[in-house]
């Protein structure tokens, strides 16, 4: 770019942090914040509205839309999967987030990013892969820990360390009304809160911004009114069987209620809140789901199947590597084309399990075909 051009940009660009300054909430992530490891870059866009489209044209984004959310192996199409789920966390989260003055882009680029880390089949399948991960030497498999590699090491995007941070600790919204940031998070803080986060997947990790905590508890608001509806549609329940909270009985009472609350209790504060009330409430509807929906026998006929899927595939992939090399059915279909960086630094357990978590429903299932099931001998070939 010329010397005139890059000085025109710099001016929009500073004019544009001018306006943040006067409009967003003095705590909100500002732009000229913005911290990418591998250092700033040159564009028209604002830094964050670059990692929103960084993102969205990955091609870990793009496999959402084969990503079981919570039913999978159902042949009905208005059933919510990973791709819907992302969106209606950034949509609910942005409409919060414009009121309490926050950064909207950082809002959608978490939002979206956020669940890239799911392996095939949901909660489900990241439970069977992390126990054959601990078995095979590797610790916990955590999606949250995954999102943030995924998209820096499998496909190195160069995201801010906001974005990052907000993958990372997006789960586990429902442990208080409040969620405090830690702000001034380093480079070194978030590797060490990753570690952690694949030591105990558990772990109650706070974020490093306001939109961070935003979309933290908007992921679990966004979630259990859209899979009551899902369950309705499916005739696992019925409307009637939904508890009385106080906060209505479908998913928009249910979401009007919260983003009311949440917006009351968070106004010009330092923290994300809602009242205990509220809190309460969504605990119970939370506890619902659970028993009602995600617990469903019906939903569960193909689980056995399922983990053992994972275990077969997982061994398979592993022996053929460590026997076979570059002849290897995983180097032919993921290990071929990435840097010689990447195959220096990776077990190759490690690289069996990023391979199996970026699979999509349909791929595995397929892969799991190609593998085992015969095929047709073609002597002409």
């Amino acid at each position: 770019m010329k010397a005139s051009s890059q000085n025109i940009l710099l001016n929009y660009r500073q004019k544009a942090e001018k306006q943040e300054l006067e409009r967003f909430y003095p705590r909100a992530a500002l732009s000229k914040d913005h911290s990418r490891y591998r250092g700033p870059e040159d564009d028209h866009r604002m830094p964050y509205k670059r990692d929103v489209d960084r993102i969205v044209h990955s091609k870990a984004y793009s496999r959402y839309i084969d990503k079981t959310q919570v039913v999978y192996l159902v042949q009905n199409d208005h059933i919510s999967h990973r791709s819907l789920h992302v969106q209606l966390v950034s949509n609910f989260a942005r409409g919060i987030a414009e009121i309490l003055r926050l950064n909207l882009d950082l809002v959608e680029a978490i939002a979206l990013g956020h669940d890239v880390g799911h392996p095939p089949f949901g909660h489900e399948g990241e439970e069977y892969l992390s126990e054959l991960s601990k078995e095979y030497g590797r610790g916990h498999f955590a999606h949250p820990a995954q999102s943030c590699r995924l998209l820096s090491v499998l496909e190195p995007l160069n995201l801010g360390l906001n974005v990052y941070d907000g993958f990372l600790c997006h789960d586990g919204g429902m442990r208080s009304p409040v969620i405090k940031p830690r702000f001034d998070k380093t480079w070194d803080d978030h590797f060490e809160e990753v570690a952690l986060r694949l030591e105990d997947p558990q772990a109650s990790i706070m974020p490093n911004t306001l939109e961070g905590c935003l979309v933290k508890i908007c992921d679990t608001m966004s979630y259990l009114g859209r899979d009551i509806e899902d369950a309705i549609s499916l005739g696992i329940i019925e409307r009637g069987d939904i508890p009385d909270t106080g906060m209505g009985k479908s998913n928009r009472e249910i979401l009007s209620f919260l983003a009311q609350d949440v917006i009351e209790y968070s106004y010009e504060k330092d923290y994300i809140a809602m009242s205990e009330g509220a809190f309460q409430s969504l605990k119970e509807l939370r506890k619902f789901n659970f028993e009602k929906i995600y617990q469903h026998p019906k939903l569960k006929v193909e689980s056995e199947k399922i983990r053992q899927s994972y275990r077969i595939l997982f061994e398979q992939l592993l022996s053929d590597l460590e026997n076979s090399g570059e002849s290897s059915y995983i180097w032919k279909n993921f290990l071929g084309n990435k840097p010689q960086g990447y195959l220096e630094a990776t077990s190759q357990v490690q690289m069996v399990i990023d391979y199996i978590s970026g699979m999509t429903d349909n791929y595995f299932v397929r892969t799991l075909q190609n593998i085992f099931i015969p095929k047709r001998i073609n002597l002409h070939e």
